[in-house]
């Protein structure tokens, strides 16, 4: 073992004694540093992948971990009281539990929060959620989006109002936006519901001319 690997299995130990792993939902002290006992683990449920489409020509297939239920529901709406270690832990299980690893994309790209409710939060779950996936594929993340208007909670809307609430809502940004034509984009956010948060997104991104685009997040409403 060289002096590197040491210094760091120590520095491991030490955090595990400071900091012990404890279960995400049920908070039960944990021998491994995993996001859920394996109690919680087997609480979720694996949910088919759904395919959305855009056009008759253009379709996104969309991955999740399992339906919008505890334990990763817990995850979801951490959010709200500013707690970014569990955007990274739902990135984590995106990346474990959903075929994305297997599947061949280019760039990450990450739905935007409005400027001023990153503002309040203080961190964007699925930028956090995207650096994650990145990290593991080795693959870029790309801020290629941009939320021009706020909008409301989709949450707290008929599913009748959503689509008009995010309408026009996205712009594409950044320079260079020729390097994307022919590429594979993978779109990340934390929960779908309609699906008209990516649709919106995604008519923006199709405007670079894609060869695919495909939809990866934690939960899903399921139909």
């Amino acid at each position: 073992m060289t002096l590197t690997e040491i210094i760091r299995t120590i520095s491991q130990k030490t955090f595990d004694l400071v900091m012990p792993p404890l279960c995400a939902y049920c908070r039960k002290f944990m021998e491994s540093r995993t996001v859920f006992c394996d109690t919680c683990q087997k609480k979720i449920e694996p949910i088919v992948s759904q395919t959305i489409r855009l056009t008759d020509t253009k379709s996104m297939k969309v991955f999740a971990v399992s339906a919008y239920k505890d334990p990763l529901r817990s995850l979801i709406l951490s959010k709200s009281r500013s707690d970014i270690v569990s955007s990274r832990q739902l990135g984590q299980l995106v990346w474990d539990m959903t075929y994305v690893k297997n599947s061949h994309f280019d760039f990450i790209v990450p739905i935007p929060l409005h400027w001023t409710r990153f503002a309040r939060r203080g961190f964007n779950q699925s930028y956090e959620m995207a650096k994650v996936i990145g990290k593991k594929s080795g693959k870029p993340v790309v801020k290629l989006i941009r939320r021009i208007r706020i909008t409301k909670y989709q949450a707290s809307l008929s599913q009748s109002m959503r689509a008009e609430n995010v309408k026009k809502a996205f712009i594409l940004k950044g320079k260079q936006l020729n390097l994307y034509q022919g590429k594979h984009l993978l779109l990340v956010d934390d929960l779908l519901t309609t699906g008209s948060t990516v649709m919106a997104v995604a008519r923006e991104l199709y405007k670079l001319k894609p060869a695919s685009i495909t939809v990866v997040v934690a939960c899903r409403v399921s139909s």
